[in-house]
């Protein structure tokens, strides 16, 4: 394969990174959004039933619908048990 080849197929395999990124960031910016979103709708219910069993409620109904209920995470969707939603559902129950 000649340079000239070489060349045309780097520039190809370039494009076609550069449009799987831009793929990606697209999908990203889709998925802060929807995170945003769900931020804004639970932060309100959260907020009225802070000192309440019925925050305790809400946070345990919000985790097992299957998002995190922890700060590093808050919002953001879970495949399993979390540790850090576990100390702050554990937190609230005292």
């Amino acid at each position: 394969m000649n340079l000239s080849a070489q060349l045309a197929a780097m520039e190809t395999t370039l494009q076609q990174l550069t449009f799987a990124l831009q793929e990606m960031q697209a999908q990203v910016a889709k998925l802060e959004e929807e995170n945003e979103r769900l931020r804004q709708q639970i932060t309100p219910v959260i907020n009225e039933n802070k000192e309440t069993a019925g925050g305790q409620m809400a946070l345990q109904q919000l985790y097992d619908e299957g998002y995190h209920v922890c700060a590093t995470y808050f919002g953001r969707e879970h495949d399993g048990g979390c540790l850090f939603c576990m100390e702050v559902l554990q937190n609230v129950s005292r």
